[in-house]
C-alpha cells in the first residue's frame, strides 16, 4: 500500500467513525447495533493497516479529527442538536491544529529523506 492509499484509508475510516458512534447513541434494533459493529471493526481497520505505510501519531490525529468534528457536525445537521458559534470555531481551530500536524510531518520526513542523501555523499 502506497502512502496515498493510506491516507484515503485513514479519511474513510473517519467518515466510518462519524456513523458508527452516531449508531452508539441512536441504535434500535439488531440490524442498528449489528451496523453500529461492523462500522467499528471497518474504521478500526483501515486504520490499522494505513498506520503500517503513515506515521501513527499523524494518522491517529487526523482520523480522530474527522471523527469527532464530523459528530459534532451530524449532531447539530441531522440529530437536531444545538447549533453554536463556539462549537463551530472550535472544530475549526481543532482543523486548522490537524493540518498543522500534517504539513509539520510532511517537513519533517523531507528534511530526513535530504539528510539521509547528504550522509551517503560522502
Amino acid at each position: 500500500m502506497n502512502k496515498n492509499i493510506a491516507w484515503l484509508c485513514v479519511i474513510f475510516g473517519g467518515i466510518c467513525e462519524i456513523f458508527w458512534v452516531s449508531g452508539l447513541k441512536y441504535a434500535d434494533s439488531i440490524l442498528l447495533y449489528g451496523l453500529t459493529a461492523l462500522g467499528i471493526v471497518f474504521s478500526f481497520t483501515c486504520m490499522v493497516l494505513a498506520c503500517k505505510v503513515i506515521e501513527v501519531g499523524i494518522a491517529y490525529a487526523v482520523f480522530v479529527g474527522i471523527g469527532t468534528a464530523g459528530v459534532v457536525i451530524a449532531e447539530m445537521l441531522v440529530f437536531g442538536e444545538e447549533v453554536s458559534m463556539l462549537k463551530i470555531v472550535l472544530i475549526g481551530i481543532m482543523l486548522v491544529s490537524i493540518i498543522g500536524l500534517k504539513l509539520l510531518g510532511d517537513r519533517d520526513e523531507n528534511c530526513m529523506r535530504v539528510d539521509s542523501k547528504e550522509s551517503t555523499k560522502v
